[in-house]
């Protein structure tokens, strides 16, 4: 009796000391958690007393006073951009040189548009704004314990742990260049007001989910999926079907990653290609017969059992015969995209011919990095365009 209280109490000693050890790492993860609770508690550059009057602001105004130095019916515009500038002399920290930076309570419709054009986000991307921190870092598992049979009641326990490392994110630049007439900047009307957000968000959105999807980590880029070390990839060694789709499926199921936000992004012509795969109805059919008529969107994506986006920036002429694309299939919750601060605008009418066309120049600036946090998350494909 005396040999199995003894090993009961060796087992309870050790379940224990295992107890606690996770404990502990749970402490800690609860503690980096805090942490980046804490940066983006302090994430935007707030104006004591202007925050409420956000719906005043127009960017068609802002703009206007820029390029023209006539603030006399952009009043509150300059009172909002003075306000930021003297809120980050005093936290010691200072806009770009030149241009103007709107906080990110004033960019909010600005960043829906943005959303709405990215088809990663649309797809379920993680999406941080407003970060202030740099870098922001994030901590992800990578390892977990592991359980074993014992030969019998003498075996010791083999000693097993969660391990985890941290996603690093770090403000990179992003900048487009739009044109506008001066005459719609001079209208005070929504519907212009809405077209100056529009483009803005628009020429963001294409520079930040191409860096999402192909970013090379270079020349200021962020680090795209497909030059993330550790993605799954398939290879096709023909057009893009729905076998092809079902194996990109199973990379993420064969690492148990088949979860969250699934869904593909293509080109186009990718897409149209699916939609036109038949199938044979007797030996020698050479035409066959469509899986499902009509071929609908909403048909195709039963078929695919997850949703998809298109976007024409996949290039169509990779490989050695200038033939073939890219398709992406994840879990895009696994990929963040992280903005810092608010907005910089800068204008000009004498850039290249826009003094000459009666046009505004306006250069929108943002701060943003991408990162990955689980790489078997993602599979990618490279398929003929036949």
């Amino acid at each position: 009796m005396k040999e199995v209280v003894d090993m009961v109490k060796k087992q309870t000693e050790l379940v224990k000391g295992l107890s606690d050890k996770f404990d502990a790492k749970l402490n800690e993860i609860e503690t980096r958690l805090t942490a980046l609770e804490t940066i983006n508690s302090k994430r935007s550059v707030h104006v004591p007393g202007l925050e409420d009057e956000k719906q005043k602001f127009s960017f068609a105004k802002a703009i206007y006073g820029i390029v023209t130095n006539d603030w006399s019916k952009s009043g509150f515009e300059k009172e909002v951009f003075d306000a930021v500038r003297t809120k980050l002399v005093d936290s010691g920290t200072t806009g770009a040189g030149g241009g103007y930076i709107i906080p990110p309570v004033y960019i909010a419709e600005l960043i829906e548009l943005l959303r709405a054009n990215i088809t990663t986000v649309a797809l379920g991307a993680t999406m941080m704004t407003g970060l202030t921190g740099s870098p922001v870092e994030i901590p992800r598992q990578v390892g977990g314990a592991t359980a074993y049979w014992l030969t019998n009641e003498d075996t010791a326990i083999t000693e097993s742990g969660v391990t985890f490392n941290q996603l690093v994110l770090s403000p990179k630049q992003v900048a487009g260049l739009v044109r506008i007439s001066n005459r719609l900047l001079m209208l005070s009307n929504p519907a212009i007001e809405d077209l100056v957000r529009r483009d803005l968000a628009q020429v963001l959105a294409l520079a930040i989910d191409l860096a999402a999807l192909r970013g090379t980590g270079t020349n200021g880029q962020p680090k795209g999926i497909a030059n993330i070390s550790g993605i799954n990839t398939v290879t096709s060694g023909g057009k893009f079907t729905f076998d092809v789709a079902q194996d990109m499926v199973y990379k993420l199921e064969e690492d148990n990653a088949l979860r969250g936000n699934l869904g593909y992004v293509m080109h186009p012509a990718a897409l149209t290609q699916l939609k036109k795969q038949k199938v044979a109805q007797f030996s020698g059919d050479t035409s066959g017969m469509p899986l499902v008529l009509p071929m609908t969107d909403q048909n195709l994506k039963d078929l695919l059992g997850y949703d998809f986006k298109t976007t024409t920036q996949i290039p169509i002429t990779l490989g050695t015969n200038n033939n073939q694309t890219e398709v992406y299939f994840g879990n895009w919750q696994e990929l963040v995209i992280a903005q810092w601060g608010g907005l910089e605008i800068t204008a000009s009418a004498d850039a290249s011919d826009a003094f000459l066309k009666n046009q505004t120049f306006v250069r929108a600036v943002m701060d943003v990095d991408i990162g990955v946090r689980h790489a078997e998350s993602f599979c990618l494909c490279l398929v003929k365009l036949l």
